[in-house]
């Protein structure tokens, strides 16, 4: 969501009120990346981590002097006495809130843009007008995300002063601004971050090495089990068939978004005492590369459900998702072994269309749920 939206200045003061004041202030303007389309994905979840971020960022702000002013919707709006204090909070928020997104594995990342700009605004009824809180705000619009932009009259004051280097990014145009801004973006390469970066930037060479020796497998696999079918059940043979003859199989109406099949993937259920959460983290993660292995297919991932899932909460999963599929697995101990039992529903009348039992201590165990979601997703692109 952006600040200023529909071409209209947001922060136009109300000429004819009396008691506005002009004083010099750092503005600084932070909004989410892409709200709107985590609102659309899962908007409690959305909504709760906002929340608990907040949690981070406005203590931030206050212990460096800053005051928050206007906190529409997703965005933060606050004013600092001093530019390097309202630097400094925009560097601390990004590394923390950049820390706790990768530890995320849901889909449901908070990242934020900032920008900071310095200058002269008016004071009315605790809140801020004028040019220079409106560059703020199109200065957090440019930039990418999670890094921070400052114009000319900010850089001037913080260089040299902060743990962090800003890089000069070309004299820019802003929207409804009149003239042309000097800006600089961050390279955020403190110490903190850059040994951040480099922990995370490991886990991921690590993740990587393992994913692409899964995808080799899932490539000879698909290779020898091409020929294989999977069984459904059969009084309902027919939804998948329906799916791919009929564009009404969505509770929306529509088959596809963006010519994109969405398939809510649940967080699977543990309920063995001998099967890690890593190992389970790197099945759950396996299945959604094999399913999204093609452009045509994309997972939602939702929160853990029930173990068997009746046709309304299917329903109701299917339509927050605007899927055409809910797949829902459980973990289970029996006779001192681990299973995996895997059930498929179809969106439309919300009922189970295939059920698969797979023995995850055998040694083809990532194989074998590969295999079975590489059929299932030819079968639906058919």
């Amino acid at each position: 969501m952006s600040i200023i939206k529909d071409n209209k200045n947001l922060f136009t003061l109300e000429k004819n009120k009396a008691g506005a004041q002009r004083k010099m202030a750092a503005i600084f303007a932070a909004d989410v990346v892409g709200y709107s389309k985590l609102m659309a994905q899962n908007e409690k979840l959305t909504l709760f981590r906002l929340k608990e971020t907040r949690k981070t960022t406005d203590p931030i702000i206050e212990n460096l002097g800053g005051r928050i002013f206007s906190t529409a919707g997703d965005s933060i709006m606050a004013e600092f006495a001093s530019p390097v204090d309202a630097v400094e909070a925009a560097i601390e928020i990004q590394n923390k809130v950049t820390n706790t997104a990768s530890e995320i594995n849901d889909g449901v990342i908070i990242e934020f843009r900032i920008g900071v700009n310095l200058g002269d605004i008016m004071v009315q009824d605790n809140n801020l007008y004028g040019d220079n809180v409106n560059i703020a705000a199109r200065l957090e619009s440019i930039s990418k995300p999670s890094e921070i932009c400052i114009s000319e009259k900010v850089y001037q004051e913080i260089k040299n002063k902060v743990n962090v280097n800003f890089n000069f990014i070309g004299t820019k145009k802003l929207k409804n601004i009149s003239e042309k801004i000097n800006v600089y973006s961050s390279n955020l390469t403190s110490i903190e971050s850059s040994n951040l970066k480099k922990n995370f930037l490991n886990k991921k060479v690590i993740i990587g090495l393992l994913f692409a020796a899964l995808f080799i497998s899932i490539f000879f696999i698909y290779k020898y089990f091409s020929s294989d079918r999977i069984t459904y059940n059969q009084s309902n043979v027919s939804n998948l068939d329906d799916f791919k003859a009929s564009e009404d199989i969505k509770p929306s109406g529509s088959l596809v978004e963006d010519n994109i099949l969405k398939i809510s993937l649940m967080n699977f259920k543990n309920q063995s005492s001998t099967f890690s959460s890593d190992k389970l983290n790197i099945l759950m993660e396996n299945i959604k590369s094999t399913l999204t292995e093609k452009d045509m297919l994309a997972t939602v991932i939702s929160p853990e459900g029930s173990e068997n899932l009746n046709p309304p909460e299917v329903m109701l999963i299917a339509t927050e998702a605007n899927s055409s599929f809910v797949i829902n697995g459980l973990v289970f101990s029996e006779s001192n072994e681990n299973f995996l039992t895997i059930k498929v529903y179809e969106a439309k009348r919300g009922s189970m269309i295939i059920g698969k039992k797979i023995n995850l201590d055998d040694s083809d165990n990532y194989n074998e749920a590969v295999k079975f979601f590489t059929l299932f997703k030819n079968d639906v692109l058919k």
